[in-house]
């Protein structure tokens, strides 16, 4: 099925290399560069006013690109969860032919890329509409033409390019939706929105409907001050939600571009669609040009973004420190959490093994620790070993910290610990302590440690402690806020020096600590 409508009516860091760093034109010194062999693209990492953190951003065109003259931009918008280049490796085959000149934001910490009523803190809108575009148009040569500047999202993204559009009637001549979840009530206390809007509750009821596209929609008057086209797939699961926001527009005879192809929510339905959505903006700028639509130009704000050429490092505090190598006795309250994954008949581990199954023993957990806020959750962690071999040696640990939707934050170094020598045929405990501090002011802005302290069988600690750490201004941190709640996968396996040459794992226990008596 491919169905079209038209309703007629009144109206950083571098992430990947390609085969060549030179830019087409001088710009910002300290931006990374990638390019292809027909366009050019940069990414820029920024401290922004307006969010109080840090983003990151995509910028490209073809190569050559005539900089006497001032060309068309597009901002595109990706989906809540996406990476840093989906929508710029989807642009990339097809922004050659096109004088136009692409601008790919990040996620944007799960914000749904607007302003946040909620943490005063954090105004993407403003980062988008005020700061990203001085950033460009101070940059590249992008007309400030309203006729002459577009917008496109994805999912979320959808969402956001229309509520922008509409909410900003001066900035934006042409709108595309794909796939737009354009209703944000049905998603309140939800994704993200519980923080940066607030609780599915009648208090925050009318924050929702505020920014909701569909509702907005509904009371808009009078033509849209943009084009406007739609696509969605025909297995997409916000189907549902274009087509009743299609409804609203068609009942109050809003002209739109309406277009239903083969595909679900997914990047590959939206990649096969970024040619034409492309194309469908590169025309509507023409026509604005050629019929002298929407010529007005706003004026270029007065604002400079200063580029980063690294992300912040950040570790444990103090107090994370003091309490990861506290002693093994020490007077705590303790809290079982459930642990799963160790077969009822142990876990099997063999040095060198070429199976993955003798190779390492996962286990996993669903943690108390989570939020928004800062926080330093401390954890004591035993495991019930057993050898064959008389010989001391040591057991290797590494975790992985995912949120709530299972996307992954962060992963550990791996902690050797330890394993005392004894007879043959035993089965010991070995103890490490381990600690998830959600930095200050919390999470988002201050990043996320995790760090594992090993401790020997008298209850010392043993080494110094080994960290994975989510830093500010990083891609897998932005997705927390989604889903604030810590889930930690855990691997034993036995390294290839210093450690246990056979050995099985028969239990994992997990305990949170609380304040000491």
């Amino acid at each position: 099925m491919n169905e079209r409508h038209m309703i007629s009516g009144s109206h950083l860091v571098l992430i990947w290399l390609g085969s060549c760093l030179a830019p087409a034109w001088a710009g910002p010194t300290r931006a990374s560069a990638a390019a292809t062999e027909k366009c050019l693209w940069k990414q820029y990492m920024v401290q922004s006013p307006a969010t109080g953190k840090i983003e990151r951003f995509w910028v490209g065109h073809a190569r050559g690109l005539d900089r006497g003259r001032k060309h068309p931009a597009v901002y595109f918008l990706p989906g809540l969860l996406d990476g840093d280049t989906t929508w710029q490796s989807a642009l990339d085959p097809h922004l050659a032919k096109h004088e136009v000149v692409a601008v790919c934001p990040a996620v944007g910490g799960a914000t749904w890329f607007m302003n946040s009523p909620a943490q005063d803190w954090m105004k993407w809108g403003d980062f988008l509409t005020v700061e990203l575009r001085a950033f460009v148009e101070n940059n590249y040569p992008v007309s400030p033409r309203k006729g002459q500047r577009g917008i496109a999202g994805i999912s979320a993204g959808g969402h956001g390019a229309f509520y922008q559009a509409l909410t900003k009637p001066s900035l934006y001549g042409s709108v595309s939706v794909l796939s737009g979840s354009m209703d944000l009530r049905a998603y309140a206390g939800n994704f993200g929105l519980d923080f940066w809007v607030g609780p599915r509750a009648p208090a925050a009821a009318q924050r929702y409907a505020d920014r909701s596209c569909t509702v907005l929609a509904a009371k808009h008057n009078g033509p849209l001050p943009f084009a406007l086209a739609m696509e969605v797939g025909d297995k997409d699961g916000a189907l549902g939600q274009m087509q009743a926001f299609r409804r609203v527009l068609s009942a109050k005879g809003i002209p739109h571009q309406w277009n239903v192809g083969r595909g679900a929510h997914n990047w590959t339905f939206w990649r096969s669609r970024a040619a034409d959505v492309l194309a469908w903006h590169a025309k509507q700028f023409a026509a604005n040009r050629r019929e002298n639509r929407y010529p007005d130009e706003v004026p270029t704000p007065a604002v400079k973004l200063a580029i980063l050429d690294r992300i912040p490092a950040i570790g444990l505090s103090k107090e994370a420190v003091a309490r990861l190598r506290a002693p093994w006795t020490d007077d705590r309250a303790l809290t079982p959490v459930k642990v799963a994954g160790i077969p009822a008949g142990g876990a099997p581990l063999r040095r060198g093994a070429k199976s993955k199954r003798h190779a390492e023993a996962p286990f996993s957990a669903d943690l108390p620790a989570r939020g928004h806020e800062a926080g330093l959750f401390v954890y004591r962690l035993t495991l019930s070993v057993a050898t064959p071999l008389p010989a001391a040696g040591a057991v290797s640990l590494a975790g992985t910290l995912r949120n709530g939707l299972r996307h992954t934050v962060l992963r550990t170094a791996p902690a050797a610990l330890p394993f005392p020598a004894g007879k043959p045929q035993r089965k010991l405990d070995v103890r490490a302590r381990f600690a998830v501090e959600l930095k200050p002011p919390h999470p988002i802005r201050g990043g996320i440690v995790v760090g594992i302290q090993a401790f020997n069988a008298a209850g010392k600690p043993v080494g110094e402690p080994v960290l994975g750490t989510a830093r500010p201004g990083s891609m897998k941190l932005e997705r927390w806020p989604v889903a604030p709640r810590a889930r930690m996968l855990w691997a034993v396996s036995l390294p290839a020096k210093g450690g246990l040459a056979l050995a099985a794992v028969h239990e994992a226990r997990i305990e949170a600590e609380g304040d000491a008596n």
